[in-house]
């Protein structure tokens, strides 16, 4: 991709300007006769491009990771090492994308917490229908909910990518490299979503029909459907969006064309790919799910007292669950999202020769 540093280390091997596995031609590989042969005086001998200069040992971990096929347990901890070295992207985008959205949020939950038409908050008043602001709110806090979980995680590519060549980016350099293709995320994550709701949707059919008529046995019916049509659909739909966001971003491609890319690449590599994104997913869920509680707890006996009609337990409560969102969804996206771009370059190492791509790119580089 023309990415935001000018470079193209990360285009398609074989396309244009694409920086892949090559040989230089063999000077010697004619058959010259003795008498005819003369060694050229070494005072005239070209130097060899600094681009195309021999990797030596110093390229082979540039950045943050071995170039070589990355092993298990590099995927459980390089992520942390991502958020260290190119923290400014890495956290610094996810927090730029929730911060946004929780602020909105923490309006809606204003609104809703000291809204005098909800009964449950306001026994004295009648209900009479959710103001209309609230609602307006409501819809916004969703929408930038959404914005935020299709670009948090795609932001976090480039500064895993640059963080690999031993790299550090600035927050408007990876904007430069998502700005252009937020629509295409945006697509991308409708796809999914789609595929996603289609895969569940004879399940839920079948559960509402059977509660609408009685029968439990058509809801349990419902319920295995639903499961199985998700782990069949569902689970590698969701895989195969969260490698092709980085296509999106690195190579600078379509949402359908980065679909097809990922299929490619990730083909013999599902499910290990898959329980890397799984054990991953429990460990960032197990700890996010600490805080949740601890702040929760906290939420919830401010909210209490903000039922009371004190308005200082109501802004506590709304406080420290929108720092609770916060601490919880900035952690996961920059965390999952180094995983999931590390898939895609230990995926592009084992199927494309990509390490020695980046140990010459990381070789011109210091020349």
């Amino acid at each position: 991709m023309n990415d935001a540093a000018g470079g193209q280390d990360w285009a398609v091997p074989g396309g244009d300007g694409t920086p892949t596995v090559g040989t230089t031609p063999d000077a010697m590989g004619a058959s010259v006769a003795p008498a005819q042969y003369a060694p050229p005086a070494p005072a005239v001998v070209p130097a060899a491009p600094a681009a195309q200069a021999a990797p030596t040992y110093r390229s082979w971990q540039p950045g943050i990771i071995p170039l070589r096929p990355l092993s298990f347990g590099d995927f459980i901890s390089v992520p942390f090492k991502a958020m260290r070295y190119n923290r400014a992207v890495v956290v610094g985008g996810p927090l730029l994308f929730v911060g946004a959205s929780m602020v909105v949020l923490a309006a809606a939950l204003w609104l809703f917490f000291t809204d005098p038409s909800i009964a449950f908050l306001s026994p004295t008043s009648q209900f009479q229908g959710v103001q209309g602001s609230t609602v307006a709110v409501g819809v916004a806090a969703l929408i930038t909910l959404i914005l935020a979980d299709a670009l948090s995680s795609a932001i976090v590519a480039p500064g895993v990518a640059r963080a690999v060549l031993g790299e550090r980016i600035s927050v408007g350099d990876a904007m430069k490299a998502v700005g252009g293709r937020i629509w295409q995320l945006l697509l991308l994550w409708l796809l999914t979503t789609l595929a996603m709701t289609i895969a569940v949707a004879p399940g839920v059919a079948a559960i509402w029909l059977g509660s609408a008529n009685g029968d439990n046995g058509a809801v349990a019916a419902g319920f295995l459907v639903a499961f199985a049509l998700g782990l069949l659909i569902g689970v590698p739909a969701y895989l195969i969006s969260t490698v092709a966001r980085c296509v999106i971003v690195l190579e600078r491609t379509g949402a359908v064309t980065s679909v097809r890319r990922t299929m490619g690449l990730i083909k013999g590599r599902f499910w290990w790919s898959f329980l890397i994104v799984f054990v991953t997913g429990l460990l960032i869920g197990f700890i996010t799910g600490i805080v949740q509680q601890l702040l929760g707890f906290v939420a919830g006996i401010a909210l209490v007292v903000g039922m009371t009609g004190a308005w200082v337990g109501t802004a506590i409560a709304v406080g420290v669950y929108v720092l609770g969102a916060v601490i919880t969804y900035v952690f996961t996206y920059a965390y999952m999202g180094s995983v999931y771009a590390l898939i895609y370059i230990d995926l592009r190492i084992r199927h494309e020769g990509f390490d020695l791509d980046l140990a010459r790119a990381a070789e011109a580089r210091r020349a």
